[in-house]
């Protein structure tokens, strides 16, 4: 039996990716380690053989897990990976779905997942230190890891699929300034629980001052994707801030955002930018209550985790880039 290509890793000490960059001339890998690499490939006489590992999946039985959040973006995500599992039907995984509710739980699952044999995991990983070493022992593990909707950092995972964050947040600083005419107040709605949701805060607050100048931001606060606290807070933020024109809401409970805005009475007096098209949101943008949102195609990128994560499980193909970004499309009344 030919040595594998977790093996030829191994023993150079690296991760199985850093030995497929090698194989197929990709950047990223020191020229010291490339040739340690190859000449280990040539001692061992590593030869590829991904229709033996194909028909191995198609034989025996190997389990894939799906690790959602119960957050608002869960539900699409998962449509979208149960539909590029009739891609591969002819192939025998199954797929295990978990739905922690908080960032404690979800390290317990994927430190839960690391002694169970699982083929693959694709993951939307809280922002917590425990869910980022549970990702490592994963990887520890050699089971492959794909992060989707939310990245984070010093997690060792294969690749990140979902937005640009930093693009979508400056779009939605150009889309509060042009909503705003160039000058006016905005409350930020935001939460800690996910790095995208940090990173769309940060690019916007960045590029305002640049994109529109006279645009200012009132205050932020921090909803912790609780739906009765978001209500509060907006609410409390409303009335601290009664000059405010627009709210860029950059996480979740958005219907619940647009309660407390309602109950306040300026339902369609404020701008209101948010994310996604959840059925909740695309009522809200019909009603004139949210102006716009932005669509980071939640179906499309459950879609395309679920088919790296198959393609390196079953071909070994690695993914080539390291962040896979979805398309980022602007939704009004008119084209939601």
């Amino acid at each position: 039996m030919g040595i594998t290509l977790q093996q030829i890793a191994d023993l150079a000490g690296v991760h199985k990716s850093t030995v497929d960059k090698v194989i197929h001339n990709r950047p990223g890998v020191s020229d010291a380690k490339r040739q340690m690499i190859r000449k280990l490939l040539e001692e061992h006489g590593y030869e590829s053989n991904p229709l033996a590992k194909a028909l191995n999946y198609q034989k025996n039985k190997f389990t894939a897990a799906v690790v959602l959040p119960s957050v608002d973006a869960a539900p699409a995500l998962k449509v979208g990976t149960e539909l590029l599992q009739q891609d591969f039907r002819s192939f025998n995984i199954e797929v295990q779905y978990y739905e922690p509710g908080n960032a404690a739980e979800e390290a317990e699952c994927l430190r839960a997942l690391c002694g169970q044999n699982v083929a693959g995991v694709v993951v939307n990983p809280i922002e917590d230190h425990a869910v980022a070493d549970a990702l490592k022992k994963l990887s520890d593990a050699h089971i492959p890891v794909i992060t989707v909707n939310s990245d984070i950092d010093e997690s060792a995972r294969l690749c990140f699929v979902g937005q640009d964050m930093e693009q979508s947040g400056k779009t939605a600083a150009r889309l509060i300034g042009l909503l705003l005419d160039g000058h006016g107040e905005v409350g930020i709605i935001s939460s800690r629980a996910m790095h995208a949701v940090i990173q769309r805060r940060h690019a916007f607050e960045s590029y305002l001052p640049e994109c529109s100048p006279e645009v200012r931001i009132a205050e932020a606060v921090d909803i912790q994707e609780q739906p009765e606290y978001a209500y509060q807070q907006t609410a409390a933020l409303l009335e601290r801030n009664p000059s405010l024109h627009a709210l860029f809401i950059t996480c979740g409970c958005v219907p619940d955002v647009c309660r407390a805005v309602r109950d306040k009475g300026l339902a369609g007096k404020l701008k209101i930018i948010c994310y996604e098209r959840y059925p909740a949101i695309t009522e809200l943008v019909e009603s004139g209550e949210i102006s716009c949102t932005i669509s980071g195609e939640l179906e499309e990128q459950g879609r395309l985790a679920m088919r790296l994560l198959f393609e390196y499980m079953i071909y070994d193909h690695i993914p080539e880039q390291d962040q896979v970004y979805t398309k980022n499309e602007i939704l009004f009344r008119e084209n939601i």
